[in-house]
Parts: structure tokens; sequence; C-alpha cells
């Protein structure tokens, strides 16, 4: 269920009071407010068709005054803004909503650009350590074969190697056998 607000009037007397003007000089405004109004009345009118006064008009009537007191305004002038401001507040608003839009909508592709370009020098990068990976792969595999046929000559060197002296070992101690000297007897044994 909707909440229905009470509107709360507000009559001639609080509202000189609130502004520090004349009731008359209050009179004068309202009218050249109705009078510009594109409604019948700008102002709310109660059942002896007296104006009654909103917050709002409060704060129209106020800003009226402010404008008058600006060098090179006259009453006219201020209530024409004012009015002009009043009647082109919709305009103004969703011109305002379509400013943020287009704002929000600014941030939005500049945020997708910098995305894009962030993701464009990422892929680069990754293409380069792909790169640098596919040369340390390459690279490895060559040395991987380097070792391999490294490790089968030095065996059949390290075999012959050992072959060699095995060898010359056998063929010395045979030397060694014929050509050994007589044992010596100790001089004890004379037999």
């Amino acid at each position: 269920m909707k909440e229905i607000q009470a509107i709360e009037y507000i009559s001639t007397k609080l509202v000189c009071e609130k502004l520090k003007i004349q009731p008359s000089t209050l009179r004068k405004y309202a009218s050249m407010l109705d009078e510009k109004a594109k409604t019948e009345f700008y102002f709310t009118r109660d059942d002896s068709n007296n104006r009654v006064y909103t917050k709002e008009d409060i704060a129209v009537l106020q800003r009226i005054i402010e404008l008058k007191n600006r060098p090179g305004y006259t009453l006219e002038a201020a209530i024409n803004e004012v009015v002009g401001l009043s009647y082109n507040s919709d305009i103004q608003d969703a011109i305002a909503v379509n400013e943020e839009n287009d704002n929000y909508l600014k941030a939005l592709h500049s945020f997708v650009a910098q995305q894009n370009k962030y993701f464009e020098d990422y892929q680069s990068v990754l293409q380069k350590k792909d790169e640098q990976i596919d040369r340390l792969e390459s690279l490895v595999s060559s040395l991987i074969e380097n070792n391999t046929n490294d490790m089968s000559v030095s065996t059949e060197d390290s075999t012959t190697n050992f072959e060699e002296p095995k060898e010359f070992e056998k063929m010395s101690s045979e030397e060694s056998m014929t050509i050994s000297t007589p044992k010596k007897k100790k001089w004890w044994n004379f037999k």
C-alpha cells in the first residue's frame, strides 16, 4: 500500500517572517509568479482562495530574493529565471540523467579500453615466455643428446682403457714368472 504524505502548508504570515519581507512584497512576488506560470496559478489556494505555501514555494521565493539582490538583476529577470528553472526542471533532470549516463558510458568505454590494452600487453608477454620456453626446451634437448653421445663415446673409451691395463697386467705377470729370480734360502734352512 502506498504511503500518502501530507503536504504541510505554511501561512502568509510565517512565510513573511521566514523571508523577512512585508506581506505586500510577498503578494507582489506571488502575483508575478502566478502571471508567469503556465498553469492557472503557481501557488496552491485554500477554500477561501488565499494562497498557501509549501517549503518548496518558500525556497523558490528565497531564490527570487537572492537573484533580485544581485547587481544587474531586476525582479522580473529573477522571476523569469526561477520560473524557467522550475518548469524546465523535468527537462533539466532528464538532461542531467543523460549527462550522467554519458559520463558513465565514457568511463565504461575508458575502462574497457584499458582492459583491452592490458590483455594485449599480457598476451604479448605470454607469447615471449612461450618463445623462451621453446628455446629452453630445444637447448635442453640438444644438451641431452650431446650428453648421451658423449657418454657412449666415453663408455667405449673407458672399456678399452680398462681392458688394456688388464692385458698389460697379465702379460707382465707372466713375464715376471719367467724372469723371476730364484728364491733365496734362509740361513737356517740348509736343504
